[in-house]
């Protein structure tokens, strides 16, 4: 991977003048976290540890190239990188994130092929305050937040009249295999576990949003969209509803803006054949649901922020609770630099606490 994004690189920069130069982009974001873990269970030793984070960096290169008066080739060639590390995550320096060609039209809207966030988790928008860092949503058990191979995707213009838009994809699994996926191999005297999902299934995702005036107003669907490969999933299908407020926007209180998430996941049960009869292992509904301010102080270059994160039944496990409180603050050097600082913690009933307090900085380019 990272001789290929090398080879891109390059590629890209030897574009001869008669098209379009791509724009270089992207982000360093390094945090210093101390990360105080308490276990539940008695047999396990409680930890202090102080951890140097590479939040989301990455490096990409996009553009377009006019092919008719009204249609246009984009492109984006996205790939993180782990500032903390070489080789972070098993994923090697490099790693594939929103990746993918397509055409543009001036009406009719775009179609993207390649590597790219679900419909649903761009639903989200910026409700997450503490987004890229360990107070993500998704450090609270909050699912469906993927970025799907295989993809295939429909962004609309605004709606004429209205400022809505509408973004679809399907994630192909690219096998016409029968039978359901297997889970686990028999071994010894245990059976076989298999998932209720068929291996051959593609995977679909659909997002309606409306962003208007500082209200924003979004519901998402998924059907089968695991991280990665559809075939890893383990959800059957998430819905997700999000609203965002610019109260500046509204010419209400300046500076501040209010976000709320609140979505279901259905997961899959595993079952097994057991002396010819099929023995499940259910799932139960995970629900999760957020509330996020954020506060630009005046004209300073503080801005401070609070979430809570509540989710139950995480990954379909009943009783699996987690809950995550964090407050923070930004500090904005210019445009480009942003300095954080936070605090909080992200509590699992019947396993752990995580208290995190963590500083960092963040340059874009």
């Amino acid at each position: 991977m990272k001789k290929i994004a090398i080879a891109s690189a390059i590629a890209l920069a030897s574009i001869t003048a008669a098209h379009a130069a791509p724009t270089v982009y992207g982000k360093a974001f390094l945090t210093l976290d101390y990360v105080s873990t308490d276990y539940d269970a008695a047999n396990k030793t409680d930890e202090d540890t102080f951890k140097l984070n590479s939040n989301q960096s990455r490096i990409g290169f996009k553009g377009e190239d006019d092919l008719t008066d009204t249609t246009k080739l984009v492109y984006q060639l996205e790939y993180g990188i782990d500032v903390d590390a070489d080789t972070n995550n098993g994923k090697g320096q490099f790693y594939s994130r929103n990746t993918y060609v397509g055409l543009a039209h001036n009406t009719l809207g775009t179609v993207l092929a390649g590597r790219h966030d679900t419909p649903l988790k761009l639903a989200q928008n910026k409700v997450d305050v503490f987004n890229d860092t360990l107070f993500d949503i998704t450090n609270a058990g909050v699912s469906g937040e993927n970025r799907a191979n295989n993809t295939l995707a429909y962004q609309s213009p605004v709606i004429v009249g209205m400022p809505v838009t509408f973004m679809a994809a399907t994630a192909l699994s690219e096998t016409d295999a029968d039978g359901n996926i297997l889970v686990s191999a028999a071994s010894g005297t245990k059976p076989a576990v298999y998932r209720d999902r068929k291996v051959k299934d593609n995977g679909y995702s659909a997002l309606l949003a409306y962003d208007k005036n500082g209200v924003y107003l979004a519901g998402a669907y998924d059907k089968d969209m695991g991280a990665n490969n559809v075939n890893t999933g383990v959800i059957d299908n998430t819905w997700r509803l999000v609203a965002g407020l610019d109260m500046s926007k509204m010419n209400m209180v300046s500076g501040l803006t209010l976000g709320a998430l609140y979505q279901q996941s259905q997961y899959y049960d595993n079952y097994s054949i057991v002396n010819n009869n099929r023995v499940n292992k259910a799932s139960e509904d995970e629900k999760s649901w957020l509330i996020s301010g954020k506060y630009k102080v005046g004209a300073t270059p503080w801005a401070v922020k609070a979430q809570y994160v509540n989710t139950t039944d995480e990954k379909g496990v009943k009783d699996a609770d987690v809950n995550e409180i964090a407050v923070g603050g930004e500090y904005a050097f210019n445009k480009a630099t942003t300095g954080h600082i936070y605090a909080g913690q992200i509590s699992r009933d019947n396993n752990k606490d995580d208290l995190i307090v963590g500083t960092g900085i963040e340059y874009k380019f």
